[in-house]
């Protein structure tokens, strides 16, 4: 009886257990959600927030936090999707998707005025040269069909879209035709297919903004075109949020997120802190506590999403498809939404975050081998 009762109880425990366990996981995914189906737009042209981005897009996917779907750059005639393979090989994802635009748009060619501050990344394809396949954009896949082709494969509604650059390729997408991928339009396409859509861009209450302005009429279109949720990560909330000195404090060891932080960033003693800058609210590429954080918090409010850090404030975003300049305004009933910082999260908690997700090494160790 004893070794009867032993064996029941334990069987019972065992059964209890699991039920216990596959409760509290079915609680957990029921909290956190799947995870967040991503395309991941960038310019990767002058500036260097675009790699935080993919490094804590690439931190929130080893976390189970995001899927990444896509990978593609708006601007062309340049080393950003040579850049952009280097960080999916280093973080584990060299085989996901990337192309890059064609045609019209942006471009960062010798002859830009861009490839001054572009250089760094001619240097990053130097420095791996077995980590990429395209050393230009211009030989990279169209984005139009890696994004009809990812849309297509995707469950309706589902797909979030972060573009931190450019809006050429999103303009491009939704004017683009039926094709082999889909029997769809683009704007069908994107209605059937999309979730929400976070830009980094604009100004509130209005300005000008450099991802908007370079190309306004792309970007007007998609702004009056798009056919699902439309969230702005605007140039005030994430100017003030400054880092990037800890993966820059890392040792030379074949971290590319490091090369171009520690490249980039100049040392402390020749920055003001950024005390000294906010009140005259003037924007500042460097200060002594690292570097405005404006695409690394968007790609962190698209997956974690409203509640994490931030509130939605909807209203409706306009702007002139010539000058690029723009106005929002508040309504509770408008189509488009801003981020506002919550309370009790000041925008260090906020680097403070993203920091230590720039920083974080990947699962496993990579080699530069192929």
């Amino acid at each position: 009886k004893q070794f009867l009762c032993y064996n029941v109880t334990k069987v019972t425990m065992k059964v209890l257990t699991s039920i216990i366990c596959l409760s509290l996981a079915l609680l957990s995914g029921a909290l956190t959600g799947a995870p967040v189906k991503v395309i991941f737009d960038t310019d990767m042209i002058g500036d260097y927030d675009d790699v935080g981005a993919m490094a804590v897009l690439h931190k929130l996917a080893d976390a189970g936090e995001c899927e990444i779907l896509a990978t593609v750059s708006s601007s062309h005639s340049n080393a950003s999707i040579g850049t952009v393979e280097i960080l999916n090989r280093f973080y584990g994802r060299p085989d996901i998707p990337v192309g890059a635009v064609k045609g019209d748009g942006v471009g960062g060619g010798s002859e830009s005025p861009e490839h001054r501050s572009h250089i760094k990344y001619e240097r990053l394809l130097a420095k791996y040269p077995g980590w990429w396949r395209h050393r230009n954009a211009n030989d990279a896949p169209d984005a139009t069909d890696v994004y009809r082709q990812t849309l297509a494969a995707q469950p309706d509604g589902s797909v979030t879209v972060i573009p931190v650059g450019f809006l050429t390729n999103l303009r491009k997408l939704l004017q683009s035709k039926p094709d082999r991928f889909s029997p769809l339009d683009g704007a069908a396409l994107v209605k059937a297919k999309g979730k929400v859509w976070y830009a980094m861009g604009w100004a509130v209450p209005r300005g000008r903004e450099y991802n908007m302005y370079s190309d306004a009429a792309s970007a007007k279109y998609a702004l009056d075109n798009w056919p699902s949720q439309l969230v702005v990560d605007d140039f005030w909330f994430s100017v003030y949020i400054y880092g990037g000195r800890k993966v820059a404090a890392l040792p030379d060891n074949g971290n590319p997120v490091r090369d171009i932080f520690a490249t980039c960033i100049p040392p402390p003693e020749k920055c003001p802190p950024a005390s000294e800058i906010i009140p005259t609210h003037r924007f500042k590429d460097n200060v002594k506590e690292g570097h405005n954080c404006f695409d690394q918090s968007c790609v962190l409010a698209a997956v974690r999403g409203p509640g994490s850090f931030y509130r939605l404030v909807r209203g409706r975003m306009e702007m002139d498809g010539k000058t690029g300049a723009n106005v929002w305004t508040e309504d509770p009933n408008g189509p488009h939404a801003v981020m506002a910082p919550l309370d009790g999260w000041p925008r260090e908690r906020i680097a403070a975050v993203i920091d230590d997700l720039m920083a974080a090494p990947p699962k496993s160790v990579r080699t530069k081998e192929k």
